[in-house]
């Protein structure tokens, strides 16, 4: 009877130390075509918002960025607006979203140039390639609650 009462005694202390594992949310994709940005009303902007945690926006390489608005806690501005402030320009798919949220992402980066980890932060700008170096950026607590990344790196702004 008492190895009963042992076994039943750590199957439930397992049972609630499993119950107990707390469970790191990740963030959903939210995918803008051009078709879903030219099809709104004239005047009307899409809107990107940052103000929360928990989504990522991939836009379409072919979106017409003057016509997405980002949000964020410090007010608002164009797509257009936010890309020419990295002073970078962007190919391919772009994916917008919190830091806090995009780190959590295996980007699928290649590291430009080989060798060790590295970024770069210049003014408003941080930039990294490579998901382990982007990674590293996300992680050190120098960029700024907005991340953007195309297929040859990430850039974070501190705004």
């Amino acid at each position: 009877m008492k190895k009963v009462t042992i076994a039943i005694t750590f199957l439930v202390i397992a049972f609630s130390l499993s119950l107990a594992q707390r469970t790191v949310p990740t963030a959903r994709t939210k995918v803008v075509s051009a078709k879903t940005v030219s099809g709104l009303p004239a005047g009307k902007k899409y809107e990107v918002d940052l103000t929360r945690k928990g989504t990522i926006y991939n836009l379409a390489a072919d979106v017409d960025y003057s016509r997405v608005r980002v949000r964020t806690a410090k007010g608002e501005m164009s797509m257009a607006d936010l890309l020419k402030k990295t002073g970078k320009t962007m190919t391919g798919k772009v994916r917008v979203g919190m830091t806090s949220d995009i780190r959590s992402q295996k980007l699928g980066l290649a590291r430009l140039g080989g060798g060790r980890l590295n970024f770069n932060c210049e003014g408003l700008l941080c930039s990294c390639s490579g998901d382990d170096d982007c990674n590293d950026m996300f992680t050190t607590g120098g960029c700024g609650d907005i991340a953007v990344c195309d297929e040859r790196g990430c850039w974070c702004l501190r705004i």
